[in-house]
């Protein structure tokens, strides 16, 4: 799909491209790990990054050592209660409020599309007092299957009653990309400190542009006539 501007909406995916809960979320699991005289490495957990949570593969070998089903519901929510605790000191993400509010003030629709559930996703936009500047939210648990199924993409454009044509995807990481890229739409890539030592181009989800932050958001480019 070719990209027509001016745009008329962005998608915006949540984790580490809103707020960087990658990065926490990655070291509580490391926390985790080390406890159990093990190490957990990146590229390992690179392939459960941008997907649903519930999709753990990475994770089988070690539950497969652990005594029974209550030790891994027990360390499930010791990781829950860390992830939160180190992803409440984050704020949001170089230039994000930036350009949330030169859209809104451009008139653009604004969505978020995520792989996580509604009640993160909210619970976190109303902590940060952002949550009023969104049209709508796409999240996991509306679609069978989550990101790098294109399923949450061609959700939010449905909410939001936009074409293909007229929107902007801002991912960080392979799997949303992919997902981006097979809905059809126009892809910008905004790595963040985990995802940028992860390889983009992955099984055909090649980003149309990377930035290295939204403060260089191409805007003039994509809102010409």
């Amino acid at each position: 799909m070719m990209l027509k501007p001016p745009l008329k909406g962005i998608l915006f995916d949540f984790d580490g491209l809103i707020l960087d809960t990658e990065t926490p979320i990655f070291e509580a699991w490391q926390e985790m790990y080390r406890k159990y005289g093990e190490e957990l490495i990146l590229a390992d957990w690179a392939e459960i990054i941008g997907k649903s949570v519930e999709e753990m593969e990475p994770l089988k070998e070690f539950f497969r050592d652990l005594d029974s089903d209550n030790d891994q519901q027990a360390i499930l929510e010791q990781i829950s209660r860390r992830e939160l605790e180190l992803v409440e000191k984050q704020t949001l993400l170089p230039g994000v409020m930036e350009l949330i509010q030169k859209a809104r003030e451009g008139g653009l629709k604004l969505g978020i599309v995520s792989s996580s559930d509604l009640k993160w996703v909210r619970t976190h936009l109303q902590r940060l007092r952002i949550e009023i500047f969104f049209d709508d939210v796409s999240c996991a648990d509306e679609v069978t299957e989550a990101k790098p199924d294109p399923a949450l993409y061609h959700l939010g454009l449905r909410k939001m009653n936009l074409t293909p044509e007229k929107v902007v995807v801002l991912e960080d990481s392979p799997n949303g990309i992919l997902a981006a890229k097979r809905a059809g739409l126009y892809c910008i890539a905004v790595p963040n400190h985990i995802t940028r030592q992860l390889p983009y181009y992955k099984n055909g989800g090649t980003p149309d542009l990377i930035l290295d932050s939204l403060h260089s958001f191409p805007w003039d480019e994509l809102m010409k006539d």
